[in-house]
């Protein structure tokens, strides 16, 4: 699948298109023993007037313990969405995300509805799903 990249991201449990953070973000997020993985989508009506598509990260920011590999998704109903095969390594202190955007809703995320995953270490953790239009 091919998506028209845009540059993304969550901080501070805001998602950033372009530099400026969008109002109608929804982030939910899960604590894990050593980090926590969040999830922000929002309709790209609230990004660019486009209310046919929506913007997404998920990310880990991991807070103690031993380096690990991890795979960052986006699961939808309509799909899953993830970085190819590559896994990042990170450390204690450190910040991993990976980011979609301009996805469509009406193929990929038809009822409105996503959630971030991780697989790490041979286990998977899952955020809460979220409802972004």
């Amino acid at each position: 699948m091919i998506m028209r990249a845009l540059a993304i991201g969550a901080v501070a449990g805001a998602l950033v298109v372009g530099g400026t953070a969008v109002a109608h973000a929804v982030t939910t997020s899960t604590k894990l023993s050593n980090g926590t993985l969040s999830f922000t989508a929002v309709d790209g009506s609230a990004v660019n007037g486009d209310s046919s598509v929506f913007f997404a990260s998920t990310a880990y920011k991991k807070t103690g313990g031993s380096t690990v590999s991890v795979r960052l998704e986006m699961i939808t109903k309509d799909g899953r969405f993830g970085s190819g095969d590559a896994y990042k390594s990170v450390s204690a202190g450190q910040n991993v995300i990976t980011q979609w955007g301009g996805i469509s809703k009406s193929y990929y995320a038809s009822d409105c509805k996503a959630t971030g995953s991780m697989w790490a270490t041979g286990s998977v953790y899952y955020t809460p799903t979220v409802h972004f239009c």
